[in-house]
């Protein structure tokens, strides 16, 4: 019997002895290789329906983003029941994991939660209209431009403009200039998914502007979009007082083309902001450099749990040798969102590295981290 890589390394786990989960009962140490995977698959399906019957909000919300983080078809009616939950997040995020696994039954989770009583939850219900619509899709869109919440009446606009229809641009355009700096932001945020070329420009005019969160906001929205004529107004960011813009100018450096602004993300890898560092490090990766590679080994051992966190989180992105040895170092945090980040980094890893570190996390203290490891692990195995 030809063995895949991951049952590979499950054989090498049951061959030791050494592949069992005691707290759980359950023990795979004699069992082959597809048997030990498909009690692995059940146990970490039964965690996430656990996990989703939790009165704390916040474990069921973490249920539907893992099972949506899965990809797996056998999780649809799970995400089905996710998206009929009391907690507006959880069944925000039932929507939007549904969107990894099946199209048209996004589509029509979509059409349904259009209509939902939180705002939120609607304007990424039409939002996904726009994306994954069809020619009717307009007709279940448009109504929402007349919605009293203007994030509802921003997503709208920005659907049909995917959709081919510019008639409603002015819309977003016009929440650039009102309302408060979250209603703007609203605004700038959609006009960057768009990203086309006919609006990045309007995105580029905010940056000349004085108020440091609309900046930020709008590098943000930039991101991906972003131009090798933007460089000059990045390097002059980089060096603003507020760490906030010098490591969202970082990133965004990081996304043009060549090797454009190298010297100034490797100037920023000094930085007194650890905040900014990372960013630095991050984006000196994706341009293929290794330099500043010692900033990921420091972040991941930062007094402060809220950079430890960052940096697993952002290592799961990234592709570099040895990274999983100091995803294994925050998948063992004391704090429970460092783990959780690096739960999460280290699905998005995926490979036969990360079936181990998963399967320890089955046995977490804390029941989100248990549900994050499942929903991964239920992807590593599809």
């Amino acid at each position: 019997m030809k063995l895949t890589p991951l049952k590979s390394y499950v054989f090498a786990f049951l061959s030791l002895g050494i592949f069992l989960i005691c707290s759980a009962g359950l023990s795979l140490a004699k069992e082959k290789p597809q048997e030990a995977m498909d009690r692995i698959r059940s146990f970490s399906i039964a965690t996430l329906e656990k996990a989703l019957q939790n009165e704390n909000a916040f474990i069921r919300s973490a249920a539907a983003r893992a099972a949506g983080e899965s990809e797996n078809p056998v999780l649809i009616p799970f995400l089905k029941k996710a998206a009929q939950d009391s907690y507006h997040t959880t069944r925000l995020f039932a929507l939007q994991g549904m969107k990894n696994i099946s199209v048209n039954e996004a589509r029509s989770l979509a059409i349904r939660m259009s209509k939902d009583l939180n705002v939120w939850v609607r304007g990424a219900a039409v939002e996904m209209l726009g994306d994954l619509g069809d020619g009717a899709s307009g007709n279940l869109i448009r109504p929402h431009l007349e919605s009293p919440d203007r994030a509802v009446r921003y997503s709208a606009a920005g659907a049909l403009f995917k959709l081919g229809d510019r008639s409603e641009l002015g819309v977003l355009l016009g929440g650039l200039k009102g309302g408060n700096s979250t209603d703007r932001y609203q605004a700038i945020g959609y006009l960057g998914k768009i990203g086309t070329e006919e609006v990045v420009p309007y995105l580029k005019d905010l940056l000349a502007g004085d108020e440091d969160e609309i900046i930020f906001y709008t590098l943000k929205a930039i991101g991906k979009n972003a131009d090798i004529d933007l460089l000059p107004q990045l390097i002059h960011l980089s060096k603003h007082h507020n760490s906030s813009l010098r490591y969202q100018s970082a990133l965004v450096i990081g996304e043009l083309s060549g090797v454009s602004g190298l010297e100034t993300l490797r100037a920023l890898c000094k930085d007194k902001d650890a905040m900014v560092r990372l960013s630095a490090a991050v984006a000196l990766n994706k341009k293929g450099s290794d330099d500043c590679r010692d900033v990921f080994s420091e972040g991941i051992k930062d007094a402060d749990y809220g950079i430890r966190s960052t940096t697993a989180r952002v290592l799961g992105d990234l592709e570099f040798q040895g990274k999983e040895k100091l995803l294994s170092i925050a998948i063992a945090d004391e704090n429970i969102r460092v783990r959780t980040s690096a739960t999460r980094a280290v699905g998005m890893m995926g490979g036969a590295k990360a079936f181990p570190l998963l399967l320890s996390k089955l046995e977490d203290s804390q029941e989100v981290v248990r549900a994050y490891a499942a929903g991964n692990l239920i992807k590593l195995m599809k």
